[in-house]
């Protein structure tokens, strides 16, 4: 069954087998050149064109360091990294290995970020993963991967300047819905329809959507839930390459409350 699923998920550029498909040196990459374009043309998952990195230390990946911060202080990367979940939060029936391949924007709180990708982006190119979709605005960020059960999900932790989550979910809202349809390519240049759903997610943070991609075929589907914490946003995403979609909400519910 999981072969199965595997080999057909590799049919389609961008059904990429491996879980982490997208980040340079962890799930919460950020490219050198910023782009919401982490997947290949034409899939679900698609395998990265660009690989990003997101810097642990050392200048920031993007935008410039803040000297002279104004309204309420963000917090740095490594900061965000302590409010990530550990074993000890994890709810019963999930797990971490290690650290949970931990990583972080570092010390730096970006003063202007990047110019902002997402309206512009291909629906082919979509891809439902914290590490890609953070990315317009952003000041500093965190993430890591735990599993519920076999099922690795993404945690990413994003911080940015005041009004800037609820503009980047806006985006994610607008991208969602101008790619509620739209038709991929497989690696054999084979036709691929794709559909795309958003769901709000009520009593969740301050506001929530729920993300969903699902391919026609035997090709897997990505889901993504997307928390507004005030200026932060939670993002939680995996797919159903094992057989089953991870019960996300069941991470989203307690995370939600420790992440602010």
């Amino acid at each position: 069954m999981v072969g199965a699923a595997a080999m057909a998920a590799a049919v389609v550029a961008g059904c990429s087998s491996d879980p982490g498909a997208g980040s340079g040196t962890g799930p919460g990459a950020v490219p050198d050149k910023p782009s919401a374009t982490s997947g290949g043309a034409g899939s679900p998952g698609a395998a990265p064109t660009s690989t990003p990195t997101l810097q642990a230390s050392g200048a920031p990946a993007f935008g410039s360091p803040s000297s002279t911060p104004t309204g309420p202080p963000i917090p740095t990367g490594a900061a965000l990294r302590e409010l990530l979940p550990t074993a000890a939060t994890l709810p019963a029936g999930w797990r971490i290995e290690g650290n949970g391949s931990e990583n972080d924007s570092g010390t730096y709180v970006l003063e202007e970020p990047a110019k902002p990708v997402l309206p512009q982006e291909p629906c082919t190119q979509m891809r439902l993963a914290g590490s890609v979709l953070s990315l317009d605005y952003r000041a500093s960020g965190a993430t890591n991967e735990v599993y519920d059960g076999e099922n690795r999900v993404e945690v990413y932790l994003g911080a940015y300047h005041a009004g800037d989550a609820a503009k980047l979910l806006g985006e994610i809202r607008a991208y969602a819905d101008r790619c509620k349809s739209f038709t991929g390519k497989g690696i054999d240049g084979k036709a691929i329809p794709l559909t795309v759903t958003l769901q709000p997610v009520p009593g969740l943070g301050d506001e929530a959507v729920d993300v969903r991609k699902v391919p026609q075929g035997p090709y897997h589907s990505e889901e993504i839930v997307v928390t507004r914490l005030g200026d932060r946003l939670l993002f939680l995403s995996g797919d159903n390459i094992l057989g089953r979609l991870p019960n996300l909400m069941q991470l989203a519910m307690p995370l939600s409350k420790t992440a602010r």
